[in-house]
């Protein structure tokens, strides 16, 4: 059942309007010159719908995850040869010269980024 109130029933009939949330879990929509305006719920249905919708969001990321790890990896195995694929391109790299002194990154960053200054 939808609840249906003019805005101001907000300030005539406030206690009424809480009851009515409290009581059915159900919204209440306040109109404003007879157009819908606002929604009212009380504060344990909002904090479920939150609950839903949060819980929503971690199952759709969880999906997008696995999608995209399925799509890459067909299991765990395949995840970890590509790793230490990679793992042995950057050592050979080293071994060849072409790697950069983990100091000079270092001395980079702080003056681009100035961390040896004191707050």
């Amino acid at each position: 059942m939808a609840y249906i109130r003019p805005s101001a029933d907000l300030r005539n009939k406030y206690n009424e309007i809480s009851r009515i949330c409290h009581k059915t879990k159900e919204p209440i929509y306040i109109t404003k010159n007879g157009a819908n305006d606002l929604v009212i719920l009380s504060n344990e249905a909002f904090e479920e719908l939150e609950k839903e919708r949060k819980e929503s969001e971690e199952a759709r990321i969880d999906r997008l995850i696995s999608k995209k790890f399925d799509q890459h990896y067909a299991n765990f195995e395949g995840f970890q040869k590509d790793i230490l694929k990679k793992v042995d391109e950057a050592l050979k790299e080293i071994e060849e010269g072409k790697g950069i002194p983990m100091e000079s990154i270092v001395a980079e960053m702080e003056e681009k980024y100035h961390f040896d200054e004191e707050i």
